[in-house]
């Protein structure tokens, strides 16, 4: 495993709890929302457990991916162009790790907090983050060209 010393570490360690402080919040307010409109739990008692899991591994994938990207001097929020395309650590297995994390966290805290609206939220997101990927592949295909179509057609988009 590829993981990035000192300082980027801790910039991906710092942004990986601030995400799952959200999403704690998150959890209990979308379970609010679902007691006031009447839906039902996701998962019964002890399944929710499951989620908890989920969550877990998605902030590992998350934790991961971002210590190699930090490792390369980038930022997280970045509109620039990268000067280099990264191929190694979790993007040797998905093309979006970073996304993928997210994703689980999402699900995880669904589960988790037994509430229809945050995995309504989740699936939305999903949904977002397919055009986002899109208009980012077509970037990255204009700056790395062939470098870029080539780790496409051996690196699947998720997993």
């Amino acid at each position: 495993m590829l993981v990035a010393m000192g300082r980027p570490r801790t910039k991906s360690f710092a942004f990986l709890i601030s995400l799952l402080l959200v999403g704690i919040i998150f959890g209990f307010l979308f379970q609010a929302i679902d007691r006031l409109l009447g839906f039902p739990r996701v998962l019964p008692d002890p399944d929710n457990l499951t989620g908890l899991v989920i969550v877990v591994i998605g902030s590992w994938l998350r934790f991961w991916a971002g210590s190699v990207f930090y490792g390369k001097n980038r930022s997280m929020v970045s509109f620039k162009v990268p000067p280099n395309l990264v191929t190694k650590g979790p993007w040797k297995y998905s093309r979006n790790p970073l996304y993928l994390g997210l994703i689980l966290i999402g699900l995880g805290f669904s589960f988790f907090f037994f509430s229809y609206s945050y995995l309504l939220l989740t699936l939305v997101g999903i949904g977002l983050l397919q055009l986002e990927i899109r208009n980012e592949e077509k970037v990255l295909t204009q700056s790395f060209g062939e470098e870029y179509l080539e780790y496409k057609k051996h690196v699947r988009k998720w997993i």
